[in-house]
């Protein structure tokens, strides 16, 4: 039936469009050459919507008007709802309905073709509904009476999404302004169920309206496969989706680790504590205390306050009390923050913030039942600084601050906290079978987002199957459940696995050819193979003189842009070249802890090792004392000093100095 393919399939227009050189811009636009037909018109859209389970059920009422003195013909191009499927057909002409059949599509179009020739029955309108790309259904009216409407009618099933706490679904809206907007009318999934409907532009090609209610108890992480047979085996298919995969914990002991470092500045310890109050925001019956760390570490309230009582409790606090300091012992914050986390009970969570310039010797804190615990974890937030320039952070910050805990780390240029209060997100997600054998590979799922997945094993049933993550950075596993209702709808969902531009889909996101063929044969829905026909009782071959499309191809026009990644290269910052007197400069500097600590005495093997970043010491160490004594006192007189505002990269470097004679 060459009539059908008047229009370029959708891969041909989206050729046409990224082809470079086209000028195509002076034809006529889709929406352009509809509106100078004469073959009629839909001139009412209506949609009902009853959302059941993990499915919302549409029944579609679409009108068609013919305003000529003659019979016509008239096709129109249907959008369905995202990975929706259209399971029936209807006709209504003159208050008379026809049910529509699903046939194999060539037969369907053989029989719609034989209607279409001349013949003695009386002119009666008949309806085919072919699927187009998957993404949308091609409808084909024969006889639209003169100055007469007719009505189609058909049932639509698609899956409902999941994202922020919010279910919902999207039903399209018409791309040129001529067509009616729909009228989409929600049942509400349960009694008194408040529903939001809203129109969502987030594709300027595709706009649509978008219904939604709170989703009440959620599943977490939803992962469950339908099994059919297939050959000795078994075909599967497994669907997975991450609703709200965890909640947000009552009651929670928070500890903020706070770096007051030279490095850092006031600036960055105000931003730290700011940091910190907006995290209390989300957990507003949460305790909390803060440990300060530089050398030592030491606690700033003294107990965990209620985080009602945050702002009034720093506003008392000495300036002094926050006042930068010599070192950044990260390690030591860690150990008395779980001494704090021994105090009282309640999950616990431990956000600690550094610029990452710490000395050489830093160590991860040991485990302790409080960070080991299933609901505690220890997150790490990096505090940007303008001095930090090119340095790499110290290596073992890139694993957990605290042996055996769990916990992520947090870039200083993220704007959203949530992450530290709850997991939301699943990492190194695998599938994998009884026989440890892996599936399925993907680097994350995030909450809100999921993913299909056929399983073909012809010769070995598919059997216990596991999903397995890391959540927090910590191992996480749940159970494939092998759901019986999925078993029976395998082949809706061999089709809708081949919506939405299967070009871009991985060869494991798509059934296999023979199984699409052998599902869509057994199947409801339509499909590339089968198609809806309706055609009233005593309908035939006429000879009203009907305005027939025509036969051939017609070219159609297709525009946009396509977008990419533009890379632009970043301005890195030179290296601070040290000048050659910052030796000397340095060991004038450290002179006077010599003198304070030796007096007229010399000690030709004593030694001063420091590490430094610019006017931060950032750990000290003295060899060749005569005495521990001696040692104590040249240490505790280097880590009191300021250092001058030397050059600096934001890397550590070392010195080492001896006395003068």
């Amino acid at each position: 039936m060459r009539h059908l393919s008047r229009f370029l399939p959708l891969w041909a227009l989206l050729l046409l469009a990224w082809a470079p050189g086209l000028a195509v811009a002076e034809e006529p636009s889709f929406c352009e050459d509809k509106a100078r037909g004469n073959r009629g018109h839909e001139v009412e859209h209506r949609a009902e919507a009853r959302p059941e389970g993990d499915l919302v059920h549409f029944t579609v009422h679409r009108t068609f008007h013919n305003p000529g003195q003659r019979y016509t013909e008239l096709e129109a191009l249907l959008a369905l709802p995202r990975e929706g499927t259209v399971h029936g057909l209807a006709l209504e002409s003159q208050g008379q309905w026809t049910e529509g059949l699903l046939l194999e599509s060539s037969q369907a179009e053989r029989r719609y073709e034989a209607l279409r020739r001349k013949g003695t029955a009386a002119p009666r309108p008949v309806a085919l509904l072919a699927s187009e790309m998957g993404a949308s259904a091609r409808l084909l009216l024969w006889n639209l009476p003169p100055r007469a409407s007719v009505t189609v009618r058909y049932e639509v099933r698609a899956r409902i999404a999941y994202a922020h706490g919010r279910r919902s679904f999207t039903y399209p809206l018409p791309e040129c302004e001529q067509d009616p907007r729909p009228a989409l009318t929600v049942a509400p999934p349960s009694p008194g169920e408040a529903l939001r409907i809203e129109q969502r532009d987030s594709e300027p090609w595709n706009p649509v309206l978008e219904a939604s209610w709170k989703a009440g108890t959620s599943k977490g992480l939803d992962a469950r496969a339908g099994l059919a047979p297939w050959g000795a085996g078994s075909l599967g298919f497994l669907q997975v989706r991450a609703e709200r995969l965890s909640e947000v914990p009552a009651r929670a002991r928070v500890v903020f680790v706070v770096d007051a470092s030279h490095s850092v500045g006031p600036r960055g310890i105000s931003r730290q504590l700011a940091l910190a109050g907006e995290y209390l925001q989300l957990l507003p019956d949460a305790t909390a205390e803060v440990v300060v760390f530089r050398r030592s570490a030491e606690r700033l309230f003294g107990r965990l306050i209620p985080a009602s009582e945050w702002k009034t409790a720093l506003a008392s606090l000495p300036a002094a009390r926050l006042a930068p300091g010599n070192g950044s012992h990260l390690d030591e914050g860690l150990k008395l923050t779980q001494q704090v986390l021994a105090e009282g009970s309640g999950p616990a969570r431990v956000l600690a913030l550094t610029d990452g310039r710490l000395r050489r010797a830093f160590e991860p804190a040991p485990p302790a039942p409080t960070t080991s615990a299933p609901d505690a974890a220890v997150h790490l937030g990096w505090i940007s600084s303008h001095r930090t320039g090119n340095a790499i952070p110290h290596e073992k910050l890139s694993g957990p601050l605290v042996r055996e805990s769990c916990g992520i780390q947090l870039p200083a240029w993220s704007s959203s906290l949530e992450s530290l209060v709850r997991p939301l997100r699943w990492e190194q997600v695998h599938l994998q079978d009884g026989q440890g054998a892996r599936l399925k590979e993907l680097p994350a799922l995030q909450e809100g987002e999921g993913f299909q997945l056929w399983l073909p094993s012809p010769q070995t049933p598919l059997s216990r199957l596991e999903l397995h993550g890391r959540r927090w950075g910590c191992a996480a596993s749940t159970p494939v459940e092998v759901d019986p209702s999925l078993s029976a709808d395998l082949g809706r969902n061999a089709w809708t696995a081949l919506r939405a531009e299967p070009w871009k889909k991985n060869e494991d996101e798509l059934p296999p050819t023979k199984a699409v063929e052998l599902l869509a044969k057994n199947g409801d829905w339509l499909s590339n193979t089968r198609s809806f026909l309706a055609v009233p009782p005593g309908a035939g071959a006429s000879t009203a003189r009907t305005h027939a499309l025509p036969d051939g191809v017609m070219g159609g026009v297709a525009g946009g842009v396509t977008g990419g990644t533009i890379a632009c290269p970043m301005a890195s910052q030179r290296p601070c070249e040290t000048p050659p007197e910052h030796q000397e400069a340095l060991e004038e500097v450290l002179q006077s802890p010599f003198s304070a600590c030796l007096g007229g005495g010399e000690n030709p093997s004593l030694q001063l090792h420091i590490e430094a970043t610019g006017e931060e010491i950032v750990d000290v160490a003295v060899t060749g004392a005569a005495s521990e004594a001696q040692a104590s006192c040249v240490r505790e007189a280097t880590w009191a000093l300021r250092l001058p505002a030397f050059c600096d990269d934001g890397s550590v470097t070392d010195y080492t100095v001896k006395p003068r004679h």
